[in-house]
C-alpha cells in the first residue's frame, strides 16, 4: 500500500481514505461490501481470503442476514465493478466453498511483485541422460515446460525464475547456495531424464538454496504424451512440501492441454528448443534480428506438430508468438507476419481459452497490428493473471504502458520481467529502453552497463548506450559507441539507423546521407523498417521524407510505430500538424 493509502492493480487504483475505486480519471461505483471484498483482497494477494472471514469483517454476530446469497451477490457486482468474469478471471478467482482470492498483479510497493513476499524457486536445467545423444532438445523442452507449469499453477504464491537466467547455469559445478544468490531464489529444482523410445523416466529434486538441504527427490516414469502430467505431478508435490496453497481436485487451474501424439509433442518441443536456441548475439526487443536458421526451424517444427495433432493448443500459441518474432526482428513484412499471428493465437485460444501463452500472443497482435491499445491491456493483464511469472509478459505490457504515456507502470512492469529474469540480457537491455523513453537517462544508463558486464559484446545493449550518449549530449562518445558495433553487425539496418541519425544530429550531414544510402543497398531480400528510416530523415531535418517513411510504417504496420508519441528523437515532429493525424490514426492521441 502506498503511503497515501492507495493500493494500485491494472488500471485500477482502491483509494483506502476515500473509499473510492479509480480507473484512470473516472471512478468506478462500488458498494460497501464489495469495497471491502476487494480491500481484504488486496491487502493479501494471491493469498486465499475464506468464506468465513468475509462473513466476520461483513455481517458480524448479531446480522440476520442470507449470508451464502448475500456474498455471492457482493462478489458479482465486484466482478462487474472491474469488468471480470468468474469463468475465466482475470482478478478474482472462486475458491468453491473455501472463499476468494486475488490473482492479478499489483502495482502497489512491495505488494502482489513477482518475486517479493513469495519463495522463489529456479528450474535448473535437467540433466540429459538418455543414450541417444540427440535428446538434448527433450530435455531443455521439458525444462522449460516445467517452468511454465510452476508459474500458472502455484500463481500468486511461488515466484518462478525465468527459463534464460536457469539456463545460464547448464552444466554448472557451483554450489546450490551461490546459484540460488546469484538468482535470488530460496529453492532448486534439479533433475534429470532418461528416454527410451516413448517411454520416459523424470527424476527430480527440490533443494532449499540457503541450507543446501534436499527436501524431497520423485521419480515418474510414462509415456511421451503424459509428460505434461508429470509436470504437473512435479508441480503438486512442490506446493505441497512449500505449504504453498492450491486449488484441489477438480478446482485447480486448466494447465496446458496435452498432445494426442507422441510424435505431435517431440515436434513441438523441437519447436521451443529451437526458438530458445538462436544465437543471441544482436537480439533484443527492438528490432535487432534473430538466427534465421534458428526461426525457421522452430517454424517448421510447430506447424509439423499442428499437421500431426490439429487440437494441440500449445503449439498454436507458440506457432503464433514465432510470426510476432518474425515480425518485431524485420524477418518477414510485419503485417504479414502479424496476420499469421493473429490467426494462431485466435485458434489456439478457442482450444484452450485458459493458455496463457495465447492471451499474451493476442496482446501482442492488438499492440502492434491493431493498435487496440485497450484490448491489449486486456489481453496482457489476462496473460499475467495466469502466469504471473512469465517475464514475456511484463516485458511486453510494459511496452503498452510506454506507448500509452504511463511510465511509472511500464517502469514497474519492465522491473518485474527483470526480478524475474534477472541474467537475461533482453529484459535487461528492455527495461533501459523503457527507462530511456521515460526520459529516466541515468537509470537506462546504469542498466545498460550492468548488462554489458553479463555479456560485454552484446549489441542491443551498446547499441543503447549510444543512444543514451546522444540524448545526454556525449556525442563523440555516441558515435565511438554505435561506430565499434556497426562494425561487427554491417548487415543490420536497424544498427546502421541508429549511426546515421547520431551522425545527423552531431553536424555530419554528408556522412549521415551516405550512412542512409548504404542502407538502401543491403540485401534486397531484407526489409527495411520504414519507422527507423524515418529517424534518420528527422535528424537530418527532412520532415516530409520522415512523415512518408511513417506512413509507410503504418501501411505495414511496423512494431516500433508504437514508439511514436514517447520517442524522444520524434520531437522535432511534434509540431507539425502530420503528426497529429498520425496519432490520432494509432489511436494514441
Amino acid at each position: 500500500m502506498d503511503a497515501d493509502g492507495t493500493l494500485r492493480f491494472a488500471s485500477f487504483e482502491l483509494d483506502v481514505r476515500s473509499r473510492e475505486l479509480r480507473s484512470g480519471a473516472g471512478i468506478v461505483r462500488l458498494q460497501e461490501q464489495p469495497f471491502e471484498i476487494l480491500r481484504m483482497m488486496l491487502e493479501r494477494p494471491g493469498a486465499v481470503v475464506t468464506r468465513d472471514e468475509l462473513r466476520r469483517r461483513l455481517w458480524p454476530d448479531g446480522t440476520f442476514v442470507d449470508f451464502e446469497h448475500s456474498l455471492n451477490a457482493a462478489v458479482k457486482r465486484l466482478r462487474a465493478a472491474l469488468g471480470d468474469d468468474a469463468d475465466h478471471p482475470r482478478f478474482v478467482e472462486t475458491l468453491p466453498r473455501r472463499g476468494y482470492r486475488f490473482i492479478a498483479a499489483m502495482d502497489a510497493d512491495g505488494a502482489g511483485k513477482a518475486g517479493e513476499g513469495v519463495p522463489r524457486v529456479a528450474v535448473l536445467p535437467f540433466s540429459n541422460l538418455s543414450e541417444e545423444g540427440s535428446q538434448e532438445y527433450f530435455t531443455d523442452g521439458l525444462t522449460e515446460e516445467m517452468i511454465a507449469q510452476l508459474g500458472q499453477r502455484c500463481r500468486g504464491r511461488l515466484g518462478v525464475i525465468a527459463r534464460w537466467s536457469s539456463m545460464v547455469f547448464k552444466g554448472s559445478t557451483q554450489r546450490s547456495r551461490e546459484i540460488g544468490q546469484a538468482l535470488r531464489a530460496h529453492y532448486l529444482l534439479e533433475g534429470s531424464v532418461r528416454r527410451e523410445g516413448d517411454r520416459v523416466r523424470v527424476t527430480a529434486s527440490l533443494v532449499e538454496t540457503a541450507s543446501e538441504t534436499h527436501l524431497w527427490s520423485e521419480s515418474y516414469e510414462r509415456h511421451l504424451t503424459d509428460c505434461l502430467q508429470v509436470q504437473s505431478d512435479i508441480a503438486a508435490r512442490i506446493a505441497e512440501s512449500l505449504a504453498l496453497e492450491l486449488v484441489p481436485g477438480d478446482a485447480a487451474p486448466r494447465i496446458r492441454s496435452a498432445a494426442t501424439s507422441a510424435s505431435a509433442y517431440q515436434e513441438y518441443l523441437k519447436g521451443r528448443y529451437h526458438w530458445n536456441h538462436w544465437s543471441t548475439r544482436g537480439v533484443d526487443s527492438l528490432g535487432v534480428r534473430p538466427d534465421d536458421e534458428g526461426v525457421e526451424r522452430a517454424l517448421a517444427s510447430f506447424n509439423e506438430a499442428l499437421r500431426i495433432d490439429p487440437s494441440f493448443a500449445p503449439a498454436y500459441a507458440s506457432l503464433s508468438r514465432m510470426h510476432i518474432a518474425r515480425a518485431v526482428y524485420y524477418r518477414d513484412r510485419p503485417r504479414r507476419a502479424l496476420e499469421a499471428a493473429r490467426a494462431a493465437a485466435r485458434r489456439g485460444l478457442e482450444l484452450e481459452p485458459e493458455l496463457f501463452e495465447g492471451h499474451l500472443a493476442l496482446a501482442e497482435v492488438r499492440r502492434m497490428l491493431e493498435w487496440d491499445w485497450r484490448g491489449a491491456e486486456t489481453a496482457y493483464v489476462q496473460a499475467i493473471a495466469l502466469n504471473p511469472s512469465q517475464e514475456n509478459a511484463h516485458r511486453a505490457y510494459g511496452a503498452l504502458l510506454m506507448a500509452l504515456s504511463r511510465p511509472a507502470e511500464a517502469i514497474r512492469e519492465s522491473e518485474r520481467a527483470c526480478e524475474l529474469d534477472p541474467l537475461c540480457l533482453v529484459v535487461n537491455t528492455n527495461a533501459a529502453w523503457v527507462r530511456y523513453m521515460a526520459g529516466d537517462y541515468e537509470a537506462a544508463l546504469e542498466r545498460c552497463r550492468r548488462t554489458s558486464e553479463l555479456d560485454p559484446q552484446y549489441l542491443p545493449a551498446r547499441r543503447m548506450i549510444g543512444a543514451l550518449f546522444l540524448q545526454a549530449g556525449k556525442t563523440r562518445d555516441a558515435i565511438d559507441v554505435l561506430e565499434a558495433a556497426h562494425a561487427e553487425a554491417r548487415q543490420d539496418p536497424i544498427l546502421a539507423s541508429t549511426l546515421a541519425y547520431a551522425k545527423a544530429v552531431s553536424g555530419d550531414r554528408p556522412a549521415a546521407a551516405a550512412m542512409l544510402e548504404s542502407i538502401h543497398r543491403l540485401d534486397r531480400k531484407q526489409y527495411l523498417p520504414p519507422y527507423h528510416l524515418a529517424l534518420v530523415h528527422v535528424g537530418l531535418g527532412d520532415a516530409d521524407r520522415a512523415f512518408a517513411a511513417l506512413e509507410q510504417a503504418t501501411v505495414d504496420a511496423d512494431p516500433a510505430l508504437g514508439h511514436l508519441k514517447v520517442d524522444p528523437r520524434i520531437a522535432p515532429l511534434r509540431t507539425d500538424p502530420r503528426y497529429g493525424r498520425l496519432i490520432d490514426l494509432l489511436g494514441l492521441g
